[in-house]
């Protein structure tokens, strides 16, 4: 059963490469390329018709997705071209390949659409290619809403002014704070009592130092011993 298609704008992103479907250009004949993603209605494509089969509208130049020449031959490139009622060539078919991967098949050549030489820059061209296993050929659908945008300049901020800060209302000392502030704090008293200053020892020349000498007593005489 083929993939239901969706009628939104989209992009159409290679699984291998990572990069979208783009038109070059807006004229006819303008080849159909990849990109880097990024969102622009040069990238956005629309399903036209219903049904298996479809036309791919792209948003930008308004044509379809078509194969030059209409050919049907391994490497014929893919462009856009105004939408014609007769251009088989215009028509693709959507082929599952998993849940989120598909590839985009030419009705008319039974080819898949593929990007040339396995290429990954940018500007690199699709084509159509005999169908085989590769990631090369596989596409995923993105809606156009989920397209990453184009990133702004940063803008700089204004400073931001602090806004004042209240303060808080001073609480009234109590009596018991209010005596403890007027008392005088006492002085600081001595951790320690002075030590009396250690006695000095007696020198040598104290110790060598005479007694003093008393007096002798004196002797009577004969003439007191006759007093008496």
């Amino acid at each position: 059963m083929a993939p239901r298609v969706k009628k939104e704008d989209m992009l159409i992103i290679n699984r291998r490469t990572g990069k979208a479907l783009q038109c070059a250009g807006t004229e006819n004949g303008d080849v159909a390329v990849q990109a880097e993603v990024n969102g622009s209605d040069a990238q956005l494509w629309s399903p036209v018709g219903t049904g298996r089969t479809f036309k791919l509208r792209n948003k930008l130049s308004g044509k379809v997705l078509d194969v030059v020449g209409g050919g049907t031959e391994a490497g014929a490139r893919a462009q856009i071209w105004d939408d014609v009622a007769d251009g088989h060539s215009q028509v693709w078919q959507w082929l599952k390949v998993t849940a989120t991967y598909r590839k985009l098949m030419n009705t008319q050549s039974g080819k898949v659409l593929d990007i040339v030489d396995m290429r990954e820059d940018d500007g690199a061209p699709a084509q159509i290619w005999d169908d085989v296993d590769g990631a090369g050929q596989q596409w995923k659908l993105v809606e156009s809403s989920t397209a990453p945008a184009e990133e702004e300049a940063p803008q700089e901020e204004a400073p931001q002014e602090e806004a004042p800060q209240e303060e808080a209302p001073k609480k009234r000392p109590s009596r018991k704070a209010k005596a403890a502030a007027e008392t005088p704090a006492p002085a600081e008293e001595a951790s320690k009592e002075e030590a009396p200053a250690p006695k000095k020892r007696a020198g040598r020349a104290a110790k060598a130092a005479p007694a003093e000498e008393k007096p002798a007593p004196k002797r009577r005489g004969r003439k007191s011993k006759e007093q008496a």
